[in-house]
């Protein structure tokens, strides 16, 4: 991701998600020329550096140009594998605007948050229903807009061109400091988490953050007004819904997973460079799901390099879930507070076709 200090103020995490992993049309024309089949050797250092910065990737730890040159090269090849596939143009904004692909967007609002939706015309007007609503939810200090690429990027994989996916894109509201914030958050206690004492960091885990109860609330009604819009005329089963986030909002989703009723579990929960919270409520909820018959699948990813939710986080989430009956995937990447390249897009792919292969 782009250095912390470019894009953020004091306390708030970077600007990370799809602006930077999967480039918008607004993308420099500069950048989009050298994406495909520049000689990297041709480049100069604030050229590469600019290459790999547009496709999400990190250069912070690339010590000369030919470390440069080699982490320019998964730029480019990550940057050719979010090129649009068939011509599909870029999106536009507002309520009811056509987007990427053959999908359509409109603002809506759902549990009281402002949302992008964006999904196939027939879903949106309520003529269909979808065969999967993904809710999305942002980072801290970060927009909805910040995953508005992800349906074209996965609607373009072949596994899942053509499925009738809506996504819903909530905004959280504004925070002082932080910009937007889901519930409020100790950002410097979760900075300093890898120096932490033992006693420091149990209590951190296992305190409920303040605003977390009403964001629950908020965020169940958010699930069932989707479940009713994405219906076509009858609720969506819980388990046609899949609940993702980045950072905060992975951890948003993973409470509001798992608040969800135990005989009503969403199809899974996507959880991207996020750390545990509340875990001994996480075990109780997780414990309740197993005792249903239920092994809730998720989608754990972190990157090595992060230098704002240490990467150690991730593997305690892991082993929480896993000790107590979820069917996990683990995937790391090399990058820090990012996404993540290739490995980690397949690796979504994959598991919101999964979804899609076993849902009631």
């Amino acid at each position: 991701a782009v250095s912390c200090s470019s894009v953020c103020r004091p306390g708030r995490e970077r600007v990370y998600v799809c602006e930077h992993l999967w480039p918008r049309t607004t993308a420099s024309t500069t950048v989009a020329a050298m994406s495909d089949s520049t000689d990297l050797t041709t480049l100069s250092i604030k050229e590469l550096k600019e290459l790999i910065r547009s496709s999400g990737l990190s250069f912070e730890d690339c010590i000369d140009k030919a470390d440069l040159r080699s982490r320019a090269a998964e730029a480019q090849e990550r940057l050719e594998a979010s090129a649009p596939k068939g011509g599909g143009g870029g999106g536009g904004g507002g309520g009811g605007s056509s987007a990427a692909g053959g999908m359509a967007r409109a603002s809506k609002t759902f549990g009281g948050y402002d949302a992008l939706v964006i999904g196939p015309p027939s879903v949106l007007d309520g003529s269909e229903a979808a065969e999967l609503a993904v809710i999305v939810l942002h980072g801290l200090g970060a927009t909805k807009e910040d995953f508005a690429d992800l349906p074209r990027m996965l609607g373009g994989e072949q596994a899942l061109a053509g499925r009738r996916l809506v996504y819903v894109l909530p905004q959280a509201p504004p925070s002082p400091l932080l910009g937007a914030a889901w519930w409020q958050i100790n950002v410097a206690a979760f900075l300093a988490i890898s120096t932490a004492s033992p006693d420091s960091m149990a209590k951190m885990i296992r305190e409920e953050p303040v605003g977390l109860s009403q964001c629950r609330e908020k965020l169940q009604k958010l699930c069932a007004e989707v479940r009713a819009f994405a219906g076509g005329g009858s609720a969506l089963p819980s388990r046609r819904l899949l609940l993702a986030g980045f950072s905060q909002g992975a951890m948003t989703a993973m409470d509001t997973a798992l608040h969800m009723p135990p005989t009503e579990p969403p199809a899974g929960v996507v959880f991207l460079s996020g750390a545990p919270i509340v875990v001994e409520q996480w075990s109780a909820r997780l414990q309740a799901l197993k005792q249903a018959g239920e092994a809730l699948p998720v989608l754990v990813t972190h990157g090595m390099a992060d230098g704002t939710l240490p990467f150690a986080c991730s593997g305690w989430v892991r082993d929480l879930l896993t000790a107590n009956g979820a069917d996990v995937k683990y995937v790391t990447h090399p990058g820090g507070h990012d996404l993540g390249g290739a490995s980690v897009v397949r690796s979504l792919v994959s598991f919101v076709a999964a979804r899609l292969a076993d849902r009631a």
